[in-house]
């Protein structure tokens, strides 16, 4: 990812494995359809074969069916409200992940059931899901929950009744900083904001190679929550390192119903570039009033979330094009192609960051529960805390994210100390073009070059 001073060595048994090949970077879904995901259902099933197996196939999977009572891991994304799109994708992930993990013979010879929560994006309802969750439906590992502040208080929830917890895509920097050290039930695999900002600069900076136009200024438009906070405070911090000038910073209110003054403001302002952070609604409704206003940036960066969303090209058609997103898997990469071609015949979409990140946290529970040789979560939080994966999970796929190392270790970032984050994590850039996500960046990594200016048609 970056340079780091690491603060604490974290020893004991790693779990080292052989690297292999593969660095890619990236990860956004072309959105060519959407397939309904099973979000109603509380249990995940193997997805039916499509043509009858041979007799012998049929018994050795027989032979490897897992047994025994099951591991629970409990699940808590929006399954309903305007971010259910969201949660259903990352549930394909996680799906898609069960179901494989399972035709293997499980976890210690026991399968794995996911049980869902629906926190609607709202966190007292995550909370209280997590307490339902634990409480009741007795689960014995968590994931959850891709709104920072829903991860949050599910995560002290965790803490609470030491339940393990990792979050594959909640990026907020303070979930593990000074103040969360104590909070060591709780794991990120995700770059932090912080991360994903540099990256996006350094994009900034670099693309000039390619256009030929220097990006000196640039604009913020974002939520007034804390994703939106979290990208205004990350470009301050970098701004100046790389030599941009903030001109605006545009926010609005979550789920809005008209964006046209933020769009005149951005316009008044006529930044080189505009880096965004919205959910779904909020990232359609964007581009749509950039067209209604006639208005065309020459460059568009997001953070992911919203713009990244599956429905993000489907909602907007053509229009879309040109729009730049960070993503954490892109289908283009190595690492992706052959995954996505089982996830799109399973569900009939791409697999993008969100699913990606959440599919690698249910191999990275197996892997750690497999080490503890127990679900117990303090055996399971020790294993997490040494668990070092290289290139491959155990009896897995190679690592699919545009890295080959998986480690949680204590840190300092910017000079402030974070725990439990997942250091070798890193992000790349990818714009869409010709209706598809194309990965632009870092060039080393792609043959597509930058459409410029973004065409927005």
């Amino acid at each position: 990812m970056k340079a780091r001073k690491v603060t604490s060595m974290l020893c004991a048994l790693a779990l080292s494995v052989v690297a292999l090949a593969g660095c890619a970077s990236g990860a956004i879904n072309s959105a060519q359809g959407q397939a309904a995901a099973p979000a109603e259902q509380e249990r995940t099933e193997a997805a039916p074969a499509e043509e009858a197996a041979p007799a012998e196939e049929t018994a050795a999977a027989d032979e490897n069916a897992p047994e025994g009572d099951p591991i629970r891991l409990g699940t808590i994304y929006a399954m309903s409200g305007g971010n259910a799109a969201i949660g259903a994708n990352i549930l394909r992930g996680i799906d898609f992940a069960v179901a494989e993990i399972n035709a293997k013979g499980g976890v210690l010879g026991r399968p794995l059931e996911v049980v869902r929560g629906d926190h609607a994006g709202d966190p007292a309802t995550g909370k209280s899901e997590a307490e339902r969750l634990i409480t009741q439906e007795h689960v014995d590992l968590m994931m959850g929950c891709h709104m920072s502040t829903v991860t949050e208080v599910v995560a002290q929830v965790c803490q609470q009744y030491g339940v393990p917890m990792i979050t594959a895509i909640s990026t907020l920097d303070r979930l593990t900083d000074a103040d969360h050290e104590d909070m060591d039930y709780f794991f990120r695999l995700c770059p932090l904001n912080s991360v994903y900002v540099e990256d996006m600069l350094k994009y900034l900076k670099d693309s000039t190679e390619q256009t030929g136009e220097e990006i000196k200024t640039i604009a913020i438009f974002t939520d007034r929550a804390a994703i939106g906070q979290e990208l205004i405070r990350c470009v301050n911090l970098f701004k100046d390192e790389y030599g941009l000038e903030l001109v605006a910073e545009v926010d609005y209110t979550s789920n809005a119903t008209d964006l046209s003054a933020q769009v005149l403001a951005l316009k008044d302002a006529n930044p080189d570039a505009i880096l965004c952070d919205s959910y779904i609604g909020d990232a359609t409704l964007f581009v749509q009033t950039l067209k209604a206003q006639n208005y065309s940036p020459k460059m568009i960066v997001a953070k992911a979330n919203g713009f990244t969303d599956p429905s993000f090209i489907t909602n907007l058609g053509s229009i879309a094009n040109g729009v730049a997103s960070v993503v954490e898997f892109n289908p283009d990469l190595t690492n992706g192609v052959e995954i996505n071609e089982e996830f799109n015949k399973e569900f009939g979409v791409d697999m993008n960051g969100h699913s990606a990140e959440s599919y690698t946290v249910v191999w990275i529970f197996k892997t750690a529960i497999e080490a503890a040789g127990s679900v117990e979560g303090e055996a399971v939080k020790e294993a997490l805390t040494n668990l070092d994966i290289q290139g491959e999970f155990p009896g897995g796929r190679k690592i699919v994210l545009p890295y080959d190392r998986i480690k949680f270790e204590n840190y300092e970032l910017a000079g402030e100390p974070h725990y439990r984050d997942n250091t070798y994590a890193s992000v790349a850039i990818a714009q869409i073009q010709d209706g598809a996500w194309k990965t632009v960046w870092p060039f080393n990594f792609t043959e597509t070059k930058i459409a410029y200016p973004a065409p927005l048609e």
